[in-house]
Parts: structure tokens; C-alpha cells; sequence
């Protein structure tokens, strides 16, 4: 009797210690599992991962009606497969929108078929498809913005060609011809941003060359200047006449400063100022040589050190419609010409950026 009674203790002990080491794996699964009791679609079993996800305790979420199961158990219900994947939204304990990927299958326990459901969390790249179809959406816009851009010439070759025939019909008192000069320095205008926009966004290999970094921010200048005239905001300009040349390809550059300047109109809500200087500085490091500077500043909302810490990363961005990749591509740019960028913001102040590319040493 005695031998049973401790064959017994033993076979307990050892139920227990399995008991003990399958709930250790339950507890501790890096992704979160659920029980749910189809019908009430309550959870009857859960890990700590999966209450972690939902901003709360285990023992919150046991007993919690998560009526999303519905659609799991239909599917379970209508699939040849023992298994479903699928996705669905989960509300969390902060009020938030969870969306989470689900592989479920049917549990049998005391007859009673339970749901058996491992959760993933996949919000981050939901919101990182996004962004990349937003990318993808602005390069066909680019392309497009292109081929209007070269269909708007000729017709603007037209007009150009019919007001000079009309300006020669007035002479120099009439009236008339104050519009006809108005309208020609008009189609002038569209002609250069036309030019441009062209040289712009043709595809080309790196044509890296001496230049002058004043032209290419006055170009960056105009092809801006529509995103700052929708609001307030004063343009100050203060450039170094005398210049140092460098080495560098102008698109890329040009890139990189319609990326500041559209970001610094950005910033600023209704009314501001956003000042550009261009000057040159001597290395501090070593007297290594000296840099072309080209500063951007804005008066806008500024930021705080920890989006400081993630601007250059890519696809972050504070804006409904941004992309987050303009800085990143901005940044690279600078490095491929041995340039830096530097940052300083402070939130509700504004935000400095300077571009600083090497002079090349004779």
C-alpha cells in the first residue's frame, strides 16, 4: 500500500513539474496566444505577452469579450485547413487600434471546441507599407509632373510667339501694351520654372562639377517658391558674393535643398520667416580645410530632442502626407559629396539646418 501511495506522490510530482514547464512556455511565448471561448467570445486563457500588447494585466484580460474572434471562428468554421491566418483589429486598454496578425485552430477540450489563437503584432508595418506606397505614389508624380512640364512648351513657345506679334502692333504710350509686357513676363516665368523643373527631374548619372552653390539654392528657391507663397512667410536672403567653388553634381544638391526649403515651410504654421545664408567656414577639426555653408533656418513649431534623435531615420516623418525619406535621401547626398549636416531645434522656437560641402583644395 505504501509503495502505491508513493508511486502515486511520484507520478503527481512529475505531472506537476510538466504542468509547470508547458505554463512557463505558454507564459513566456514571444508572441501573444489566446483562449476563446466561441459563442461569449470571452478569453478564458491568455500569457503575459499578450496583456502586454493590450496595455493591461493577465488578470484584466481573462474573462475580456474580444468579439473579433466572430470572423476567426467562421473562417475556422468554413476553411478545409486545421489552421486559419488571418488579421484583425484589437482595441487596446489606451483606446488605441491594434491591428495584429492571427493563426487559429480548433482545441478540443471536454468536447467543447475551443479557439486557440497565436497573435502577432504587424501595426509598425502596416503604417511602413503605407509610407512606402505614399513614396511610390510621389515618384509617379514626379514622372508625370515631368511630362507635363515638356508638354506645357511648345503651346508656351505659341503664346510667347503671338504676344510678340501683338506688342509690335502698339507703340510705346498705348495702354495695351502694359498687358502684352505683363503677359510676356509671365510666360517668362513659367518658361524658367518649366526649364527647371525639366533639369530637374531627368534621370542622369553623377555629372559632378566645380559650381557655384548660390545658383543652385536660387533654383531650389524657385521651384519652392509656390509651397511658400501658400502662406505668410518671409523669404530672407544673405549670400557670400565671393563664394568659394565646389566639386558636386547640381540635381543632387538641388534635391537637397528643395528638401530644407519645403520642410521649413512646413513647420511653420500660418506666418513666419525663413532665412538662407550662404558663406564659408573653416574646419575646426584638425584645419582641415574649409566649407561652402548654406544655412536654412525657420521660425516654425521647432522640435524635441527625441524626434531630434530620429530624423534622419528613414520613413520617419511628423507630417499626415509625408514620406520621411527627405532628410535620410538629403543626408546621404551630403555624405556621397564628403558634405555634413547639421541640425539645432528647439521646440516651439525653430529649427537651423547647415549644409556644409568641402572646398576642394588646389
Amino acid at each position: 500500500m505504501q509503495d502505491k501511495i508513493e508511486s502515486l506522490e511520484n507520478e503527481i510530482d512529475t505531472l506537476k513539474k510538466q504542468l509547470s514547464w508547458y505554463k512557463a512556455f505558454f507564459d513566456n511565448a514571444t508572441d501573444a496566444v489566446f483562449i476563446v471561448q466561441p459563442d461569449s467570445w470571452s478569453v478564458l486563457e491568455t500569457n503575459d505577452y499578450a496583456a502586454t500588447m493590450l496595455g493591461t494585466t493577465k488578470s484584466n484580460l481573462l474573462g475580456t469579450v474580444l468579439p473579433q474572434f466572430r470572423r476567426i471562428f467562421k473562417l475556422l468554421k468554413k476553411s478545409n485547413s486545421p489552421i486559419v491566418l488571418s488579421e484583425i483589429s484589437l482595441n487596446t486598454f489606451h483606446n488605441k487600434s491594434l491591428m495584429v496578425e492571427v493563426s487559429a485552430r480548433f482545441v478540443d477540450h471536454n468536447g467543447q471546441n475551443l479557439i486557440h489563437a497565436i497573435a502577432r503584432d504587424v501595426s509598425e508595418q502596416h503604417a511602413l507599407t503605407d509610407k512606402m506606397v505614399q513614396a511610390d505614389k510621389l515618384v509617379l508624380l514626379g514622372q508625370l509632373s515631368a511630362g507635363v512640364a515638356h508638354e506645357i512648351r511648345n503651346p508656351l513657345a505659341a503664346v510667347n510667339l503671338n504676344l510678340q506679334v501683338l506688342k509690335r502692333k502698339f507703340d510705346g504710350d498705348d495702354p495695351l501694351a502694359n498687358y502684352v509686357n505683363t503677359a510676356m513676363l509671365g510666360v517668362e516665368r513659367i518658361t524658367r520654372i518649366v526649364e527647371v523643373t525639366l533639369n530637374f527631374s531627368r534621370p542622369s548619372i553623377p555629372d559632378v562639377k566645380e559650381l557655384n552653390v548660390n545658383t543652385i539654392v536660387q533654383a531650389s528657391m524657385e521651384l519652392t517658391r509656390t509651397s511658400i507663397k501658400r502662406k505668410d512667410i518671409k523669404v530672407e536672403v544673405e549670400f557670400d558674393e565671393n563664394l568659394s567653388l565646389v566639386r558636386a553634381d547640381a540635381k543632387q544638391l538641388q534635391q537637397c535643398f528643395i528638401n530644407l526649403l519645403t520642410n521649413a515651410a512646413d513647420a511653420i504654421k500660418q506666418k513666419g520667416v525663413i532665412k538662407i545664408k550662404s558663406y564659408v567656414e573653416k574646419s575646426g577639426k584638425y584645419n582641415e580645410g574649409e566649407y561652402v555653408v548654406v544655412e536654412v533656418s525657420d521660425d516654425g513649431i521647432g522640435m524635441s530632442p527625441d524626434e531630434m534623435k530620429k530624423i534622419f531615420n528613414p520613413f520617419f516623418t511628423r507630417k499626415a502626407e509625408g514620406t520621411g525619406l527627405g532628410l535620410p535621401i538629403t543626408q546621404r547626398i551630403l555624405h556621397q559629396h564628403n558634405g555634413i549636416i547639421d541640425v539645432e531645434s528647439k521646440e516651439g522656437i525653430g529649427t537651423s539646418f547647415y549644409v556644409k560641402i568641402p572646398v576642394p583644395v588646389n
